[in-house]
C-alpha cells in the first residue's frame, strides 16, 4: 500500500513544481491605431511633422526575472511610386520612460522602443509612441506608405 500513495505524492510534486519552470511566457501586444498619417505641411513652418500618437498596450506573464522587450523594425523606406524617403526620416518619441525609450526607425536592424525584466502583471500596461517625420522640400509629392513590425519578445 505504501507504493502507491508514494506514487502519488510524487505525481502531485512534479504537476506542482514542474509546469512553473516549463510553462512559455505569455505575451500580449495591442496598437491602437494601426495605421498612421503624417499630415501635409509647410517643411518651412513645420520641419517635424507628428503624426497622431499610438497607444501600445502590452502584457508580458510566466516570464519570472527573464528580460523582454519590444522592438520596431521599418519593412523599407517610405515609398510613392518611384520616389522614396529614407526611413530614418522618421523617429519617435515614446512615454512613459522608461520602459519606453526615443529612437529612430530602421530598415535593417530592429529598434528597442521598450525593454524591461520579469513579468508585466495585470492590468495590462499602455504607453504611447508618437512618430515624427523630418519634414523637406526635397521630397516629391505623393502619398507615401511603408509597414512596421513591432515584436513584444521575451527569450
Amino acid at each position: 500500500m505504501k507504493r502507491p500513495v508514494l506514487a502519488a505524492a510524487v505525481a502531485v510534486f512534479l504537476a506542482m513544481s514542474l509546469p512553473s519552470r516549463l510553462a512559455a511566457q505569455i505575451l500580449d501586444l495591442t496598437l491602437s491605431p494601426r495605421v498612421i498619417t503624417f499630415p501635409s505641411s509647410d517643411p518651412d513652418a513645420l520641419p517635424v511633422v507628428d503624426a497622431p500618437p499610438v497607444t501600445v498596450t502590452y502584457r508580458v506573464r510566466q516570464n519570472n526575472a527573464a528580460p523582454w522587450s519590444l522592438t520596431v523594425l521599418a519593412g523599407g523606406d517610405l515609398i510613392s511610386g518611384p520616389s522614396k524617403v529614407d526611413i530614418s526620416s522618421v523617429t519617435w518619441v515614446a512615454t512613459p520612460a522608461p520602459p519606453f525609450q526615443n529612437g529612430t526607425l530602421s530598415k535593417t536592424v530592429a529598434q528597442r522602443i521598450a525593454s524591461g525584466t520579469g513579468n508585466v502583471p495585470n492590468p495590462n500596461t499602455t504607453g504611447l509612441i508618437t512618430f515624427r517625420l523630418a519634414n523637406s522640400w526635397t521630397y516629391s509629392t505623393g502619398t507615401y506608405t511603408q509597414t512596421v513590425l513591432f515584436t513584444l519578445s521575451a527569450p
